[in-house]
């Protein structure tokens, strides 16, 4: 008998403890990504970066993540929903430690909306990492149309501030090269791309429709406000 023989075999991870696991770090995640959102609201200051803490596609970007470690479309769904969702708390928590109060109302909306996104940012990830055939390229575009959709209608259309439009546009561009590089999926991704454009602005309009262009904290609005209003009277007057 050889030593390989006699090794004793490693204990199997049950798929439900394995699925909680992953489930609590989604979880995790999420509360310290919504925390340091809170922060970052404060400390990224900059023209055009300011942005990337109080937008839509930059709290996707890590239920697409979580996503993309599930095995199957319902786990990656629920990992996005759960890793989104658990953004909600983890902001507005941290923001009233630190002298913010949340507004219940707007507390819900986004709960509603980490629910939705959470979970169709989850089946991309999934789909990304794990899709083939037909499906393949299908996952990675619908985070890179997120980035590009929001670039052109809320800050391009919309909001009229050009150096967040091409901050959002370039991270859009380099999402599409580095998800593409995932068994080459460039090309796919671009036959995917156009439909996924469509469905994101439409997402974006509704999102913006929906919290008024209203950040999450009433604080960042008012700094939000105050910055940018001499720029849009400069283009007024001009």
């Amino acid at each position: 008998m050889t030593s390989s023989t006699l090794a004793p075999a490693r204990p199997a991870v049950p798929s439900a403890t394995r699925g909680a696991a992953h489930g609590a770090l989604a979880v995790v995640a999420g509360l310290a990504s919504g925390g340091l959102t809170s922060f970052a609201q404060t400390y990224l200051t900059l023209p055009g970066v300011a942005a990337l803490a109080n937008a839509v596609s930059p709290w996707l970007v890590l239920p697409f993540l979580a996503g993309a470690t599930a095995r199957s479309r319902r786990g990656g769904a629920l990992l996005g929903l759960l890793a989104c969702l658990a953004q909600v708390p983890g902001y507005y928590l941290t923001a009233s430690l630190r002298g913010y109060p949340a507004s219940l109302p707007w507390v819900l909306v986004w709960a509603v909306l980490g629910v939705v996104g959470g979970a169709v940012a989850g089946l991309a990830g999934q789909s990304w990492w794990r899709g083939d055939g037909r499906e393949r390229g299908r996952g990675a575009a619908v985070l890179v149309a997120v980035w590009l959709a929001e670039a052109v209608v809320q800050y391009g259309v919309v909001l009229r501030y050009t150096a967040e439009a091409v901050t959002f546009a370039v991270v859009g561009a380099l999402a599409f090269v580095l998800l593409g590089l995932r068994h080459r999926q460039h090309v796919l991704v671009l036959t995917w791309l156009g439909p996924a454009l469509l469905a994101g602005r439409a997402a974006s309009s509704r999102c913006t429709r929906s919290r008024d262009l209203t950040p999450r904290c009433p604080a960042a609005s008012a700094r939000v406000a105050a910055q940018r209003v001499p720029r849009c009277r400069g283009r007024g007057a001009g």
